[in-house]
Formats: structure tokens, C-alpha cells, sequence
């Protein structure tokens, strides 16, 4: 069930022009940036694919010390802040070639990329469960975020999902009951 919303709503987003995906991550950006204005701390980020939106997290705040993922040896995800440089990772994102390793009981949230998120809060990723499993049992912030054009009123899920509090789109923010 997964893999067939999946490849619907990667058809829907590979049909985006690279100006309206500009765009939209411009106004996603900005969403954020309001949101996002009065907190500080370390918070969890990513590095975009391309069918994701592009966010530049110094312009959203320069008051939070972001964190990138990056796989590990054994197929998890661990955080990395203070970055000041990017590769290709195994799985073709730029993760952080430097920085200082975060616990993730340590950052205050997380910005959490998803193919789509639903109206209540759920999202779908690509399937490897990365984000469920290193934010199992997490219970500081989580914002969803994904173009409008893939987000759903309802989306498959399974008991180990996680759960985002608010989603942010190129034309709305909205928090989940």
C-alpha cells in the first residue's frame, strides 16, 4: 500500500518545475523562519533531494545550531552539528563531513523531510525507516515539512510511524490535534 502512494505522490512531484520547486521551498523557508523565530538550541535538519524542498537553515535562524544526519556504519542515523562541510552519503544525500556528534535527546527539535505528511501529522518517507527509528520515543518538537502539492488527508501507516506536531507546506502551516 506504502509503495504505491509512494510512487504516486513521486510522480505528482517530479511533474514540479525546478522554478516551482524553488519557489515553494522560498515560501517554505519563510514559513519556517517565522515559526522557528524564537527558539534557540540545537535542532535536527536535512540536506535536500531533489524532490525535497530547499532550505537554507542559516537564513531561518542564526540562533539555532543545526544538525544534519548522517548514516552510520551499522545503517543508523546519528546527528551531526556544527557542520562546516558536506558529501554525497551511500544513499546519494549530502551529509556532514565534519562536526560534532548531537544525542538526540539533546536537540530541542527537528525539521523532518517526508515524500508527504498527512493532515495529522504522519508522514511517508522512502521506506527505510531512518527518522522512525532514530526518533523512536523522541519527545521534543517536530515540524513536518513537504511541498502542498503531496500532502494528503490521510496517508497508510504502521505503529512504529512517527508523528509530527506541526507540517509546513508551501501554503500552510498547520498544527495536528
Amino acid at each position: 500500500m506504502k509503495s504505491s502512494v509512494r510512487n504516486n505522490i513521486l510522480s505528482q512531484l517530479n511533474s514540479l518545475s525546478r522554478e516551482d520547486k524553488s519557489r515553494a521551498s522560498s515560501a517554505i523557508q519563510i514559513k519556517l523562519k517565522d515559526l522557528l523565530k524564537n527558539k534557540s538550541g540545537s535542532w535536527g535538519a536535512f540536506k535536500n533531494l531533489k524532490d525535497e524542498p530547499e532550505i537554507n537553515w542559516y537564513e531561518v535562524s542564526s540562533d539555532i545550531n543545526w544538525a544534519f544526519p548522517k548514516l552510520t556504519s551499522n545503517g543508523s542515523m546519528e546527528f551531526r552539528k556544527s557542520v562546516t562541510e558536506f558529501k554525497k552519503s551511500t544513499l546519494g544525500f549530502s551529509e556532514p563531513a565534519d562536526g560534532e556528534t548531537i544525542a538526540v535527546e539533546q536537540l530541542n527539535g527537528f525539521v523532518i523531510p517526508a515524500l508527504a505528511y498527512d493532515r495529522k501529522g504522519y508522514r511517508l518517507g522512502r521506506g527505510k525507516g531512518f527518522y522512525d527509528r532514530a526518533l523512536k520515543g523522541y519527545q521534543g518538537s517536530k515540524i513536518g515539512v513537504c511541498f502542498n502539492v503531496s500532502l494528503c488527508e490521510e496517508l497508510p501507516r504502521e505503529e512504529h510511524d512517527i508523528k509530527c506536531e506541526q507540517v509546513v507546506t508551501d501554503q500552510q502551516t498547520f498544527k495536528v490535534n
